[in-house]
C-alpha cells in the first residue's frame, strides 16, 4: 500500500510540468514534419518563393489516428530519496533528501516534496528541477510548485530554464488544464541566449496566456533587441492556428534586419490574429532600402481537408539570379493537403488559385489549377533516400491570353557523407508545350535541369557548398555556385560567388538571414 500511495505522489510530481493539455488526443490528425519538395534548396541556398513545388506542406495519412498520452499513473515510477514516510490515516507522503523522480524520459529533482493522496495536492520544498530527455527539450528551474492530480492543475513561484523552442523565464506560472499562464515573463530563443549576457532579442510581457491550438495572448508587451526596446504594445495577440509543430515564433512581429545585395537592407516582421473557431487574419510585412515595402495581407480558413485563403500581396522569386517582384491583388487560393492513397506510401496534393497579377508593365488576371503525385522518401541506406514526383500545371493568362500547359515530373536524391559531408543529385523536367509565362516571376528558365553537389562542414561555425547547375536541353554546364555559410549566433551569412560559363554573368552575391524568424 505504501508503495502504491509514493507512486501516486511520483506521478503527480512529474507530470505538472509536462504539459498534458498538448498531448495528442483521438481525434488529432498525424502531421509528418516535411518539406513537400525534398532537395529542392542544396545546403547553403536561400529558400525561393512559395510556390507550389516549393511550398511547406503536411502530409496527412487517412483514417490514422495519433496515440493518445498514456496516463502518467500508468507508467513505470522510480523514486530514490534518503528517507520516505507515508501516514495512512491521513494520506500524508513525505519524501527527503535528494529526491529524485523518474518517469520515462521525465525527471523531477528536489530537496523535499510534500503531498496528501486524499487532497491528491503535492509540494515541492527547498527549489526543483525538471527535465525531460534529459535535457534537451526541457530544463526548467524554480523554488517551490505545487500541484493537483484530481484536475491537473499546478502552480510554481518560478520558472526558468529551457522549454524547446525557447528559454523562458517568468512568476507565478500556473495551469488549469485549458490555460497556461506566466506573469512577469520573458522569452528568447537558443540562438539569441546569452548565458553571460543580455539576450540577442526578446520579449518581455506582464502577463502571458497560452491558448494551445489556438492563441496566445501578452499583456503590455515589450519587444526587445538587446537592450534596445523595439516596440511596446497595451496587448498582443497571436494565433497558434496555423502551428501543427509547436514551433511558432512569438518573435515574428519585431522588425528584423536583413540584407542582400539585390534588395539591400531591409525589415521583416509578420504576426497572425485568430478569427473566429478556424480563421486567422496575417500580416507579413517586409521593407528594403532598394526594394521598398513589400507587404503580405489576407485571411486564411483552415478546413479539414485544406487551407483556403485570400489576400493581396507582393512577392519576390529569382530570373536569371536576381531577384523579380509581383505585385498579387485579390488572389484566392485553395490548397489541400498532401493525403497518402489508403494505406500506401503514394502522395496525392492540388489546389487552385485565381487573382490580379502587375509587374510593371505586364499585368492582367492570372488563374491556375496543379495537381502532384510523390511518395515517402526511399531509403537507400542509413544516411541516404530517393524520392520521385510528377504533377501537372496550367495557368492562364489575362494579359496576353496565352494558356501554359505544364507536365513536369523530378527526382531528388541527398546522403550524409561521414559526420561532416553531405551530398545531393536533383533533375527537373518541365514539359512546355510553346508558351511560358510573359511574368518573369514565374518563368521556367530550364526546363530540363540537373543540380548536383556537395557541402563540408569546416568548423562549428562554418561550411562551405558547391552546387553545379546544368543546362540538359544543350548539355552545357549552365552555372557554379560555391558557397560559404557562416553561423553567427543569431544570423547566418552567406556568401555566394556564381561562376556563369558561357553566360559571362558572374557575380558575388551575400545575403544576412535571421535564424529564428
Amino acid at each position: 500500500m505504501r508503495k502504491r500511495k509514493v507512486q501516486w505522489l511520483a506521478a503527480a510530481c512529474v507530470i505538472c510540468l509536462a504539459q498534458p493539455v498538448w498531448a495528442a488526443t483521438e481525434s488529432t490528425i498525424v502531421y509528418q514534419d516535411t518539406l513537400d519538395s525534398v532537395g529542392q534548396s542544396y545546403a547553403g541556398e536561400i529558400s525561393k518563393a512559395s510556390t507550389p513545388e516549393y511550398s511547406n506542406i503536411r502530409v496527412v495519412r487517412r483514417g490514422e489516428k495519433a496515440k493518445s498520452a498514456t496516463p502518467a499513473e500508468q507508467l513505470p515510477t522510480r523514486i530514490d530519496a534518503n528517507k520516505m514516510s507515508y501516514t495512512g490515516s491521513t494520506g500524508d507522503v513525505y519524501a527527503q533528501g535528494d529526491v529524485v523522480v523518474s518517469q520515462g524520459n521525465q525527471t523531477l529533482m528536489a530537496p523535499r516534496i510534500e503531498g496528501n493522496t486524499k487532497t491528491t495536492e503535492y509540494r515541492t520544498v527547498g527549489g526543483y528541477r525538471y527535465l525531460e530527455d534529459g535535457g534537451k527539450t526541457k530544463d526548467i528551474t524554480g523554488q517551490n510548485m505545487t500541484y493537483r492530480t484530481s484536475d491537473r492543475h499546478f502552480e510554481a513561484d518560478q520558472a526558468m530554464g529551457w522549454s524547446d523552442p525557447y528559454y523562458v523565464k517568468g512568476n507565478n506560472a500556473t495551469f488549469d488544464g485549458q490555460i497556461g499562464h506566466m506573469e512577469k515573463g520573458m522569452v528568447t530563443t537558443k540562438h539569441a541566449m546569452a548565458f553571460v549576457h543580455t539576450p540577442d532579442y526578446r520579449v518581455e510581457g506582464q502577463d502571458i496566456q497560452v491558448y494551445p491550438g489556438d492563441k496566445v495572448v501578452i499583456k503590455k508587451p515589450s519587444f526587445y533587441i538587446k537592450n534596445f526596446k523595439v516596440l511596446s504594445l497595451p496587448s498582443y495577440t497571436t494565433s497558434l492556428r496555423h502551428d501543427k509543430e509547436g514551433k511558432f515564433s512569438i518573435f515574428s512581429l519585431i522588425p528584423k534586419p536583413t540584407y542582400s545585395n539585390d534588395d539591400g537592407i531591409g525589415l521583416h516582421g509578420s504576426t497572425e490574429y485568430p478569427i473566429g473557431k478556424n480563421g486567422e487574419a496575417y500580416i507579413d510585412y517586409r521593407w528594403y532600402s532598394k526594394s521598398g515595402f513589400k507587404p503580405q495581407v489576407g485571411y486564411r480558413h483552415y478546413l479539414p481537408w485544406g487551407t483556403a485563403s485570400v489576400g493581396y500581396s507582393k512577392e519576390s522569386n529569382e530570373y536569371n539570379d536576381e531577384t523579380v517582384w509581383v505585385e498579387k491583388i485579390g488572389e484566392a487560393r485553395l490548397d489541400t493537403h498532401t493525403y497518402h492513397v489508403g494505406n500506401s506510401p503514394i502522395t496525392v496534393r492540388g489546389g487552385v488559385n485565381a487573382g490580379y497579377w502587375k509587374e510593371g508593365s505586364v499585368k492582367g488576371s492570372h488563374k491556375e489549377y496543379y495537381a502532384e503525385v510523390s511518395h515517402d522518401p526511399i531509403k537507400l541506406g542509413k544516411n541516404a533516400d530517393l524520392r520521385f514526383l510528377g504533377g501537372y500545371q496550367r495557368d492562364y493568362y489575362g494579359y496576353d491570353g496565352s494558356i501554359r500547359s505544364m507536365p513536369y515530373w523530378g527526382a531528388r536524391f541527398q546522403s550524409k557523407v561521414g559526420n561532416r559531408a553531405n551530398v545531393w543529385v536533383s533533375y527537373n523536367q518541365r514539359n512546355i508545350t510553346y508558351n511560358n509565362s510573359p511574368y518573369r516571376f514565374d518563368t521556367t528558365e530550364l526546363p530540363k535541369e540537373l543540380i548536383y553537389g556537395g557541402t563540408y562542414k569546416l568548423t562549428r561555425l562554418d561550411d562551405i557548398s558547391v552546387s553545379v547547375k546544368n543546362n540538359m536541353m544543350s548539355g552545357d554546364i549552365d552555372s557554379v555556385y560555391y558557397t560559404w555559410h557562416r553561423d553567427l549566433h543569431s544570423f547566418d551569412m552567406y556568401l555566394t560567388y556564381k561562376d556563369g560559363h558561357k553566360n559571362k554573368n558572374d557575380q558575388w552575391k551575400i545575403k544576412f538571414v535571421g535564424k529564428d524568424f
